[in-house]
């Protein structure tokens, strides 16, 4: 029985079935040994921050910590017994928002990679940000772009996703139903010339996909 479905991103923990996996960006988690602690508010806005935090043995000593959603944050609890807060609207305008409400100077830990809307607007609104790169995202060159040919719908995890897979698979896009996560991601197919057949908020890659397998 033939994929029907692949997913275009960071590679993902598990493998889904169902889903061909076409993992165009690498994670290299950083050292970070040198902080030993993290305190004040903490900004996590993905998962892969606390494991890096966890991978450097850094210690965690904040009561003001806040996530993108529900995933980050249930790192945070499993490797840290943790808890934080989560906005309503996880994505980065809705942490933009919460943090607005709560906090005059934070620490974010995230990616080399972080939105420059997000952070102008934490600035705009008088926020001091401290930003710790915690793990570099980089393009993979060892995809095989072939195992998208009998895939019928794509969703692209993330607007340099899409960008790297424009630029080496551009032609096997033709006649598929193309999925982007996050508003970012849809506005970078569209800016490409793609129109994307529908844009999911959710940041829970894992529960997209499953929906999308059982579309007819």
């Amino acid at each position: 029985m033939g994929v029907s479905v692949a997913y275009v991103g960071a590679p993902l923990e598990d493998e889904i079935r169902g889903v061909v996996q076409i993992p165009v960006l690498k994670i290299v988690y950083l050292d970070l040994t040198g902080l030993k602690k993290i305190d004040g508010a903490c900004v996590f806005t993905s998962k892969r921050g606390i494991v890096s935090l966890k991978m450097s043995n850094v210690s965690i000593k904040s009561n003001r910590i806040y996530c993108i959603g529900e995933q980050t944050a249930a790192h945070l609890q499993t490797l840290y017994s943790l808890t934080c807060q989560v906005p309503k609207v996880q994505n980065s305008d809705g942490l933009a928002e919460m943090l607005i409400s709560k906090e005059k100077s934070i620490r974010i830990i995230s990616s080399d990679q972080i939105s420059e809307k997000f952070l102008k607007k934490l600035r705009a609104n008088d926020i001091s940000v401290r930003h710790t790169v915690a793990y570099r995202i980089e393009e993979n060159v060892d995809v095989d772009y072939h195992l998208l040919e009998g895939a019928k719908r794509i969703l692209i995890g993330s607007s340099r996703s899409f960008e790297i897979l424009n630029k080496n698979a551009k032609g096997t896009l033709k006649g598929k139903k193309l999925y982007a996560i996050g508003k970012p991601t849809e506005e970078t197919m569209i800016s490409l010339g793609f129109s994307p057949t529908e844009c999911f908020e959710s940041p829970d890659i894992e529960s997209v996909l499953a929906l999308l397998i059982t579309k007819r």
